[in-house]
Parts: structure tokens; C-alpha cells; sequence
């Protein structure tokens, strides 16, 4: 069965995660009493830094507090591109069900955390739908140990787009080739999907054309065709690769800096950090990479 990924709200709920870390009571804490109350009476200003070195500090003494602490500074005010970071952190801790050892004097060994596909998932994608590039990449491994193909597929195709990568650095093209002259069963899949409406599987679609894979032709104008469906539809993703592909000007497609920044701009209105100015103009600048 093909997992259906939809928009997720990072929340945690409290009585979830207190039974799912009523594990760790057999694992004693042995940060230093004066520690904690340093580190969270600095946390109570509600700052995004404050909570990150919060969580950080916990997390290096493997003390599962560490996830409250995450969880404050992906949701700290202001927000900035910092807040993902706390996400995929989480994404990480849940996928695991288990914290990152650091080097601090008192680390314990084997924090009772259990992993939790759900919670991994769900920060991972919001980490992703903020601009954070490693959780892209995180998604498309996550879903592939999991068998979840077509959205694997779709976080690859994803992470190509944003990282450059050409056809001959990518497994992508010979995973989804056509198979007896005819498309790859996923490439009809998104196909179809995308047809219907789907603004994932539209984004999905563009990215095919933008690359030329799985069968399809590499055509820049199809493409923005279908990130333009996307992006109306209020697809972040839709947005942002409407906005590099007419800002890069390839594959056919027009340059047009004005139309760009306005895509790059209801991208960023959603909190997705690589949409703002400084980032994508970067990110538009040459030599551009080739698909071919």
C-alpha cells in the first residue's frame, strides 16, 4: 500500500509522548542537578536558542527531557530557518527511539526511548516543509527502509531538484525506466494522481519533466505547467520549484526574475526558509547543473 503523505501538523500530543517515555524511568538521569537548573531557568525566556542548548544538553546526557526541549524550540517565536532544525532532530530521535550519545562526563548508555514511525515521520515532514534540506533526504531513506516506494520516490525527487544532482549522479533514472515500452508503474501512478488533482503528485510530475525521467521527456515548460497547478493549490513545494525553475530559466523555459520572486514569496509566507530573498537568490545563480 502506498502511504499518502498529507500536510502535518508538528504536535505532539502530551499524554502520547508521556506514555511513550514512561520507558526511560529505569534509566536514571545523571545530569547534575545544578545543570538542569541553570539550563532551564536560561530556557524559560522562550527563545529559540535557549531551548535548542536546552535540548542539546539533555540530550548529551541521555536524559529524555531532551524531547520537550526539541519540541519548545521548533515551536519558538520569532521563527526562523533554525526552528527545522529542531524538527528533524525529532525526526531523528523518533525513528530510532533513541537519543545521540555526546561526550559530556555522564553519558548513560541506551536511552529507553522506543521508535515511532508516526512521530518520525510527522517531524520529518514538517522539517521538510519548512526548506530543511536534510530532511528530505531523511523522508526518502525513511520511507525506502520502509518499502513505501512511491514516497520515496517523491523525496528523492525532491532533494535532486534542490541539490543539483544531474541523471548521471542519481539511481533515480534507472529505478523508475520504463519496463517493456512502457512507463514505470510509479511514473503512471503520479501520472494519474496528478491528473485528479493532487498537488503532491503534481509536484511530483514536474519534477519528471525538469529531470527528463522515468520515460518522460525533459520539457521545462510541463514542468512549470504542473508546479504552477501545485502552487495555487497552496503546495509549498509547487511554489518553490516554480520559483527556481523561473528564476534559473531552463529547459525551455523563459527567465523571469519578477514572476519568481513571486512564487519564492508565497513559498516563504509558509515558513519555508529557502524561499527567502538571500537564500534563492543563490540558489538561481550560474552555471546551472543539466539534466541531460
Amino acid at each position: 500500500m502506498t502511504l499518502r503523505i498529507g500536510r502535518i501538523a508538528p504536535r505532539v500530543g502530551g499524554i502520547a509522548l508521556t506514555l511513550a517515555l514512561a520507558a526511560c524511568a529505569s534509566t536514571p538521569s545523571r545530569i547534575p542537578a545544578a545543570l538542569v537548573q541553570a539550563v532551564e531557568a536560561k530556557a524559560a525566556d522562550g527563545r529559540f536558542d535557549s531551548a535548542w542548548e536546552a535540548a542539546r544538553t539533555y540530550e548529551r546526557f541521555n536524559d529524555p527531557r531532551a524531547v520537550g526541549w526539541y519540541e519548545r524550540a521548533a515551536r519558538a517565536t520569532p521563527w526562523t530557518f533554525h526552528n527545522p532544525q529542531a524538527e528533524e532532530a525529532l525526526g531523528r530521535i523518533w525513528t530510532d527511539g533513541q537519543l545521540l550519545h555526546g561526550d559530556g562526563p555522564h553519558v548513560v548508555q541506551g536511552a529507553a526511548l522506543r521508535p515511532s514511525p508516526r512521530r518520525a515521520e510527522r517531524w520529518y515532514r514538517a522539517a521538510a516543509e519548512h526548506g530543511n534540506p536534510m530532511a528530505m533526504l531523511m523522508l526518502a531513506r525513511f520511507h525506502r527502509e520502509r518499502g513505501q516506494a512511491a514516497s520515496a520516490l517523491r523525496w528523492d525527487l525532491r532533494a535532486t531538484i534542490y541539490n543539483h544532482m544531474s541523471s548521471e549522479s542519481s539511481r533515480l533514472p534507472q529505478a523508475i525506466a520504463p519496463q517493456d515500452d512502457a512507463l514505470h508503474p510509479l511514473v503512471l501512478d503520479i501520472q494519474k494522481r496528478a491528473r485528479r488533482g493532487d498537488a503532491d503528485a503534481q509536484v511530483d510530475l514536474g519534477t519528471l519533466y525538469e529531470t527528463g525521467m522515468g520515460g518522460l521527456p525533459r520539457d521545462g515548460n510541463q514542468a512549470l505547467r504542473w508546479y504552477r497547478q501545485a502552487g495555487d493549490q497552496g503546495n509549498v513545494y509547487g511554489q518553490y520549484f516554480s520559483g527556481l525553475l523561473l528564476g534559473r530559466g531552463r529547459a525551455g523555459v523563459t527567465r523571469d526574475l519578477d514572476a519568481a520572486a513571486g512564487w519564492f514569496a508565497r513559498a516563504e509566507a509558509q515558513q519555508f526558509y529557502l524561499a527567502g530573498e538571500s537564500y534563492w537568490r543563490e540558489r538561481i545563480k550560474p552555471p546551472f547543473w543539466t539534466f541531460d
